[in-house]
């Protein structure tokens, strides 16, 4: 597997202060190698977070420009602050797992999840820049009040139902059981629904429930989707949305 500079940089230092470590004379090493130690830590750890920074930066860049001709780039669909444009179903990625956002990108690159209007950004950027892109809408705040479609009580109420309980006539397994109840996701496992465009989410439930994967993982949200009516669709869809935003 290709190391980066940074990582190969960062496992040649602490390769030396190792060797460092096993030639200092046993008498009175103990209080050096601690120290030692100690500082080859806080340099492993300085040189990740620069590592990181320094990704977010160059994906703050790729994605304020356009790489393909004739078409816009990220930010103008995905808002440079990652918000979305939550009323016409263009998802919000600011807060999202940055390996998540990766993964994604992965499969469109690679036709494994198929979008006329993301595949060719995919396949423009090389893994490299996929990973700054993902680093840098991951690295975003939450906008605080999203834009959403207008819902009722009762839809809310059924999609919290839903969100929280399932539905043990449909057998539909109850959603908190992976996002959480906060809706917060579990890192790559599961993604952050909480303030996700509503529009966004039901089109994905109607895509799963015609039988469309979506991506390689798309299995048990298929099955999920299929217990669920138009309606029961746009209840849950509305009370994701509304998650961490009420009053």
């Amino acid at each position: 597997m290709l190391m980066s500079s940074q990582s190969l940089a960062t496992d040649t230092a602490e390769n030396s202060v190792l060797s460092l470590l096993y030639t200092i004379p046993t008498a009175g090493a103990r209080r050096w190698r601690v120290a030692i130690v100690a500082l080859t830590l806080a340099a492993v750890a300085v040189a990740s977070a620069s590592a990181g920074e320094s990704d977010v930066a160059v994906g703050r860049m790729i994605a304020a420009q356009s790489l393909i001709p004739g078409r816009v780039a990220c930010a103008a669909c995905h808002m440079e602050n990652g918000a979305g444009q939550p009323d016409v179903g263009i998802p919000r990625l600011a807060g999202l797992d940055a390996r998540q956002l990766e993964e994604q990108l992965a499969y469109f690159a690679k036709g494994e999840r198929r979008s006329a209007a993301m595949a060719p950004y995919a396949v423009a950027l090389n893994n490299t820049q996929r990973r700054q892109v993902a680093a840098y809408f991951a690295s975003l705040p939450v906008p605080a009040e999203p834009d959403r479609l207008a819902s009722t009580p009762q839809q809310l109420a059924r999609g919290r139902s839903l969100y929280a309980d399932g539905d043990q006539h449909t057998e539909m397994q109850a959603c908190v059981q992976c996002h959480g109840v906060t809706g917060l996701g579990v890192g790559q496992f599961s993604p952050r629904l909480a303030g996700q465009s509503a529009a966004y989410v039901a089109d994905q439930l109607a895509r799963w429930r015609a039988g469309d994967m979506r991506d390689p993982k798309g299995a048990f949200m298929q099955a999920e989707a299929r217990t669920l009516s138009d309606t029961d669709i746009a209840a849950v869809a509305a009370y994701v949305a509304h998650l961490g935003q009420e009053p």
